[in-house]
């Protein structure tokens, strides 16, 4: 009996992790990792709760957030700001008229955007004959852009870093399908490139918005791909004219094509990221290409 209340209060003592208080530990578990919060849950009673406190989440969730939510096309409701967090890693919220998304990256909490090919500058989309805006059932916006025939095409988007979390390394996808019909648009004349401002940075490749059957049957890499991994489409030119990127399948049914990559600055600063991709040198007829927008994610 003595051994027992001996253990016991020792239990109770000043050293064990029931006397820390509830707001020290929510932010000890505030400067770790939305992952290691979840897992911090299982350590014990006290570690659960302080674990799904808001207080915990506030530090994962961007300082500027209620603020984007304002922009939301419908409104965001959510019990705490951990069930918000999730929300919003699971899937994009419209913002803007539609017109862009926003979500969060899930092990990070780095802010994620898509712009809508409504707002991507797209040559000679405004005339019927080359290109048609339409809806879409499988994409988020309520419209897309498909090709129906042009010799040459030039997308572009532009996105400020001060729109994007600092200090982290972000990658640009094109996200598109092919219809049945779809052709001249596996030239290795495509080029990509991301450029941010002034800063003479810039991620340049070339691309195929065709996938490439060798990869299609490359094993176990293409699997992964396929099963939302993120490795990248690269191969060689048999040509010896370099590696091309080619799309990777999505979970939502979609393809996407990595234009490049690029490092927002630790502080906050304003400065334009352009991501363009175009084929001007082979003047074949292309078609079949439907846009959904361009996704700035962090690359892993």
């Amino acid at each position: 009996m003595e051994k027992k209340q001996e253990r016991k209060g020792n239990d109770s003592g000043s050293g064990s992790i029931q006397q820390i208080p509830e707001e020290c530990l929510a932010k000890a578990i505030g400067l770790t990792s939305p992952a290691d919060a979840c897992r911090a849950g299982a350590v014990s009673a006290a570690f659960r709760s302080a674990a799904d406190s808001d207080a915990a989440w506030e530090g994962f969730l961007p300082p500027d957030c209620d603020a984007i939510l304002e922009r939301a096309v419908h409104l965001v409701d959510f019990s705490s700001k951990k069930e918000l967090f999730h929300d919003l890693s699971d899937e994009h919220v419209l913002l803007d008229d539609g017109k862009r998304s926003f979500g969060l990256h899930r092990s990070s909490g780095a802010k994620c955007y898509m712009l809508s090919a409504s707002v991507l500058e797209i040559a000679w989309v405004g005339v019927d004959l080359y290109w048609t805006k339409r809806s879409d059932p499988d994409s988020r916006f309520s419209k897309v852009a498909e090709l129906v025939a042009v010799c040459l095409f030039h997308i572009h988007g532009i996105i400020s870093t001060k729109e994007l979390s600092p200090g982290t390394h972000y990658a640009a996808y094109l996200v598109f399908k092919l219809t049945h019909h779809a052709s001249g648009l596996n030239s290795p004349c495509q080029r990509s490139r991301v450029d941010i401002g002034e800063q003479l940075v810039r991620s340049a490749h070339r691309v195929s918005l065709h996938p490439c059957n060798r990869a299609c049957s490359a094993g176990n890499d293409q699997m992964s791909m396929m099963n939302g991994g993120t490795k990248l489409h690269e191969h060689e030119d048999e040509e010896g004219g370099g590696a091309i990127r080619y799309p990777c399948p999505r979970t939502d049914g979609w393809l996407e094509l990595e234009m490049g990559d690029f490092h927002t600055s630790t502080s906050v600063d304003d400065a334009d990221v352009y991501m363009e991709l175009r084929e001007s040198e082979e003047l074949q007829w292309k078609k079949g290409l439907i846009i959904e927008g361009i996704e700035i994610r962090p690359k892993n």
